[in-house]
């Protein structure tokens, strides 16, 4: 019987073409359909059934995202509390091993302010900010040349600590305005008359706190910042793409922040053929119809990955939206009607096999699980759920939502000791370094049978259902 190995952990790479049995085909097409894949035409024609190119591009982005996830320090108790707990040396190592961005260097860490009800927060959950993602370039000419074109990544995680909460919460629209990069002081960007953007999502990419390391500068600063120091670098070449993705809070921030850049590089008129897209996940409402139709106008493209199941991405604007049909132009001036943006992908949990029936909203709105539903995605037309590589035991990594047939654990996934290390005197403290470079830990290979039918369960006696790696 055929076997094919799949990697717990692992993620597409950049342009690879995956066959549903797991094993990998010719990925030289890619550079071929790069500017498509980006959705110059919309992504029309791609999508019923889906592309197989185009979705694992979108995989790999959502992988991207991912990372932010697997790299921040949510527990409170630590030193490094809201930072990232690895360099960017040590997270562009990572993209590499496990093949989401091979030929990619992490050039710039982002840091937003989430500040909210300061005398209520302890000062390093307020006044610190908060590490928000990370920007990357490919550097690599083969991978280049694989690609098509030169590639800046810019991904963001979604809501994690408390104050990104009382952040989401300011679901009010106000007006579309950006202050001056004090980073790149000649960079200016005026929103169109009109436009609005829910306060928290603004405020989150704009605002600064000047007493704070971390947030002396906004999240916008350093996007701009590093985008415009990107462009310059590579002024010569013709081929470039810039992609913005995230999840949830991620995803709004990866639409704001693209339509920023996007009406940057048209005022120079040797870059306006670069293409801007954000491939989003579960990604919230974030601006008024003025905003979404001056996203389309200026060529912003934006992929929307949505769950069925998931109330994110129907909020805000619960009541007062797009779906309201003549009457969102009509009361488009209320500040709580909010239009979406771009072209969904609509996910249904129910689709999977492997994954238990739940009732607890945060089961539909994880990453891992959009990006499971996304492995068998076939297409908008409903067609049958088939997967196509990706190792489900990674939505269990947060988690217990896989069916108990598959003997996954639950919350498999720790980072390494956390941070905790024995000193010569043998006492155990937390690494000196700041933030610390954490190794990857092997990962396991298991045998799976070809036929995707059959589900993946581990046989204790026979220890050949298990291989090394890396």
């Amino acid at each position: 019987m055929a076997i094919s190995r799949l990697i717990i952990g692992g993620g597409h790479l950049a342009t690879e073409q995956v066959k549903g049995d797991g094993k990998h085909i010719s990925h030289a097409k890619v550079g071929d359909i790069w500017r498509s894949i980006q959705g110059a035409d919309d992504w029309n024609g791609m999508l019923d059934p889906i592309n197989p190119l185009l979705k694992a591009e979108i995989l790999r982005y959502g992988d991207f995202a991912q990372q932010c996830y697997d790299s921040f320090d949510n527990t409170y108790s630590s030193k490094y509390y809201g930072n990232s707990k690895r360099s960017k040396s040590s997270l562009g190592r990572r993209l590499e091993l496990l093949r989401i961005g091979r030929g990619y260097q992490v050039t710039r860490y982002i840091y937003a302010n989430t500040a909210v009800l300061k005398s209520f927060f302890k000062p390093k959950s307020d006044y610190s900010g908060s590490w928000m993602g990370y920007i990357a370039v490919c550097t690599v000419p083969k991978e280049i040349k694989k690609l098509g074109r030169r590639d800046i990544v810019v991904a963001w995680r979604g809501t994690e600590t408390p104050q990104e909460w009382m952040q989401n919460m300011k679901d009010i629209l106000v007006p579309g305005t950006l202050s001056q990069s004090t980073q790149c002081p000649d960079i200016q960007t005026t929103f169109k008359p009109g436009v609005q953007i829910e306060k928290g999502f603004l405020s989150c990419y704009n605002s600064v706190y000047g007493d704070s390391v971390r947030s002396r500068h906004s999240a916008r600063d350093i996007v701009v910042s590093e985008i415009t120091r990107l462009l310059n670098e590579y002024k010569d070449e013709e081929d470039m793409s810039i992609t913005f993705t995230g999840h949830s809070l991620g995803a709004a921030l990866a639409t704001l922040s693209a339509y920023d850049i996007k009406q940057i590089i048209m005022k120079e008129n040797d870059r306006k053929s670069i293409p801007v897209t954000v491939f989003a996940f579960a990604s919230p409402r974030v601006g008024n119809l003025a905003f979404s139709q001056h996203l389309q106008e200026i060529g912003v493209k934006v992929l929307r990955l949505v769950n069925t199941w998931d109330v994110v991405p129907k909020v805000p604007g619960v009541f007062l939206n797009e779906n309201m049909g003549w009457l969102t132009r009509f009361l488009h001036w209320l500040p709580w009607t909010y239009v979406h943006v771009g072209v969904p992908i609509t996910l249904d949990s129910s689709s999977s096999p492997v994954l238990k029936k739940s009732y607890n909203p945060a089961s539909f709105h994880n990453l891992e699980v959009y990006l499971h539903l996304l492995d068998g995605f076939q297409g908008n037309n409903k067609l049958p759920f088939k997967p196509s590589g990706r190792d489900p035991a990674l939505v269990n990594k947060y988690s217990d939502l896989l069916i108990e047939k598959l003997q996954i654990p639950s919350m498999w996934w720790v980072k390494r000791n956390k941070e905790i290390v024995k000193r010569i005197d043998g006492l155990l403290v937390y690494s000196p370094t700041t933030p610390t470079p954490v190794p990857l830990t092997p990962r396991l290979l298991y045998m799976r049978p070809s036929n995707s039918n059959s589900l993946p369960v581990y046989n204790s006696s026979n220890s050949r259902s298990f291989l090394k790696v890396l």
